[in-house]
């Protein structure tokens, strides 16, 4: 029984390809999609620009496409378990395959169950889903970024929009592993040499679920009788000299010996004001206070 309803089943799709071939089937192909196809207006424009995709996986959308036949087109998206849905062919495990893989394996089904005798297949990523990795912090343009072959993370930071003046040098990769406390691993990179010149900067390749935070760059705190008042960025070495430099100096108001850190205590957090001299070191979050001189 089960053979006779294979063999029922064969001859209806052949039956319906030389239908479709013809002008009838022309019209009922316009009418009703093929089973996984979605209609013309659902079609989704291609977010993949350029770069090869080595493997697709659930979530990703794909196009499929045979020449000569464009009633057989389909755009499927890869379910939960990696599967698609495809024209007579019907179910298929797909995830984890290279699409010009899967065009081979649809190639040969089709060409194998009798429907077509020397089928040409090609398949386009539209959307993909399952290699994706997120930037966020002090970029341009944050959000969700495609795997697309490989990407290392220079790469991305550039597809992003470059670093924020106030970004720090060094950018965290927050990666998925089972083996590392809560199931994540945080790896450290530097991307930048504002603070520190000398220093190389570093790559990294990047893998699907990867999320890379910027920073920004810590910062000290400057007000009272300096030229130019506000935040600046942290550098190596920083004592209150060099602070009052990057501030413009001092004005002509200001006292040397009137200069004050507020700075949170370590143990309590509370904020505690203490006199400083000019070759005291600064720390990242400190607010150095210059006051007026008495005469």
């Amino acid at each position: 029984m089960r053979q006779i309803g294979t063999y029922m089943r064969k001859l209806w799709g052949l039956a319906c390809l030389c239908l479709l071939s013809g002008g009838m089937g022309v019209a009922m192909a316009a009418e009703l999609p093929h089973p996984g196809r979605l209609a013309p207006a659902s079609v989704i424009p291609s977010e993949v620009g350029g770069g090869a995709i080595a493997s697709v996986g659930p979530g990703d959308t794909l196009y499929l496409t045979v020449f000569g036949q464009q009633e057989l087109s389909a755009q499927v998206t890869l379910d939960s378990r990696g599967h698609i849905t495809v024209p007579f062919l019907g179910d298929m495990a797909v995830g984890g395959e290279a699409p010009s893989g899967i065009a081979k394996r649809i190639a040969d089904g089709l060409r194998e169950q009798g429907y077509l005798n020397n089928p040409q297949v090609a398949i386009e990523v539209v959307r993909v889903r399952s290699r994706i990795a997120s930037v966020l912090g002090s970029v341009a343009a944050p959000g969700r970024y495609p795997i697309e072959g490989t990407l290392t993370l220079l790469e991305l930071l550039s597809q992003a929009g470059g670093l924020k003046e106030n970004a720090d040098d060094v950018a965290v990769v927050l990666r998925k592993d089972d083996n590392a406390e809560g199931g994540q691993r945080r790896i450290e990179v530097f991307v930048g040499n504002k603070r520190l010149p000398d220093r190389t900067i570093q790559d990294v390749a990047l893998q699907a679920g990867d999320v890379i935070y910027v920073p920004q760059a810590r910062q000290f705190y400057i007000y009272g009788e300096v030229t130019r008042a506000g935040a600046y960025p942290m550098e190596s070495g920083l004592n209150v000299m060099r602070a009052l430099a990057l501030a413009g100096g001092l004005t002509q108001r200001a006292s040397e010996r009137r200069i004050s850190i507020s700075r949170p205590d370590p143990d309590t957090g509370e904020q505690r004001k203490q006199r400083v001299k000019l070759d005291d070191p600064v720390a990242p979050g400190d607010v150095i206070y210059v006051d007026e001189r008495f005469f």
